[in-house]
């Protein structure tokens, strides 16, 4: 019985490849000429507004200037990552591994138990085709897709706010040393 499911999963797969998708993130919506979707192109926008104001300004920066400078850098990075992702699911094998993690992230926001498909993945490889396996993690991957676009601002605040923790951390733990 799985043998005779593995061409439709094939098709499905194919399929996706053909889909006129954003250069950034790859989702299958509507892009511009730029071949951005619309939420990426915001981003683009916004980068583009602080990179001039950030050029216009005399030095030295603002802090404030800088905080949205280095936010909107990670959103355009966060985007393209998601594209990145999406390629490797279309283009090649999804481990098993990776499979079980998807399903973690599923069950962690759903059931409130991020340990409940623990162990997974070895069962994930004997029962699903290659075939199979890629049609589940693109599934995946347009849900935390869509997830990711909705809480991209703060992900990228988050982050930058950690690179400036750390950034402290090494100016400090240098002045100690010197």
């Amino acid at each position: 019985m799985q043998y005779e499911q593995e061409p439709y999963a094939k098709e499905f797969i194919e399929g996706m490849r053909k889909v006129a998708r954003c250069d950034w993130c790859g989702r299958d919506t509507r892009t511009n000429r730029k071949g951005l979707c619309r939420h990426c192109n915001e981003v683009r926008k916004d980068l583009e507004r602080v990179e001039k104001l950030t050029s216009d300004v005399a030095e030295p920066k603002t802090f404030m200037l800088d905080w949205r400078q280095r936010v909107a850098r990670q959103k355009k990075e966060d985007c393209i990552v998601w594209g990145q992702m999406l390629r490797g699911i279309l283009s090649g094998g999804v481990e098993p591994l990776a499979l079980e993690h998807w399903f973690c992230m599923v069950s962690k926001r759903i059931a409130r138990d991020s340990r409940m498909h623990y162990g997974t993945a070895t069962m994930l490889g004997w029962t699903c085709t290659p075939a199979q396996r890629q049609m589940l993690a693109y599934f995946f991957w347009e849900i935390f897709g869509a997830q990711a676009s909705h809480n991209r601002q703060s992900r990228a605040q988050w982050r930058v706010q950690c690179e400036s923790l750390e950034e402290r951390r090494d100016v400090h733990s240098a002045s100690k040393t010197v």
